[in-house]
């Protein structure tokens, strides 16, 4: 990494991930990291072109030990240093592909019959008249669990009616 834009735009791409990645075998505490990483985006703000032999080989050294960090030796065993900026954008592009989920396009209802149940049903049970069998099922489960005369004792007159109404909208 010679240039000093492209550096630049590494390490503001790694500098989020920097605190939020957190491993067990973390051997240096990640405010090492962090302070490193400000320190080298400050000295590459005054750098144009190619970098200075100096800076280079410090962002060099840096990128190589929080890939030790991140990465197992397993990984790869003896990487350059085109394998360690190799690893690190191929890590980044994951990593913010889970930071940002991609928004799903819902041009179908989902699957599956719908309840066909009457609208005042359906209302009294919080749902739109065109809901599906699954969700009429699950929510008509609730509010019997919710009204049922024999699980709630203590039920007001009018409790009582809605339940009884509820059960006659039902039968038909």
């Amino acid at each position: 990494m010679q240039n000093a834009a492209t550096a630049r735009a590494l390490l503001r791409r790694l500098r989020p991930w920097v605190g939020k990645v957190v491993h067990l075998r973390w051997k240096i505490q990640r405010s090492f990291y962090q302070n490193e990483i400000e320190v080298l985006l400050l000295a590459l703000r005054a750098e144009h072109g190619r970098l200075s032999p100096k800076l280079r080989l410090r962002v060099e050294g840096f990128l190589g030990r929080l890939h030790r960090e991140w990465f197992p030796y397993t990984w790869r065993p003896d990487p350059t240093y085109a394998h360690i900026v190799a690893d690190l954008r191929w890590w980044l592009e994951i990593a913010e592909r889970w930071h940002h989920p991609q928004p799903t396009l819902r041009l179908h209802r989902r699957s599956g019959p719908l309840a066909e149940q009457p609208e005042e049903l359906c209302q009294m049970l919080g749902l739109s008249p065109d809901c599906m069998a699954s969700e009429f099922a699950a929510n008509w489960r609730g509010f019997l669990k919710r009204n049922h005369p024999d699980l709630n004792p203590d039920q007001t007159p009018e409790e009582r009616r809605r339940f009884a109404r509820a059960l006659a909208l039902w039968r038909h």
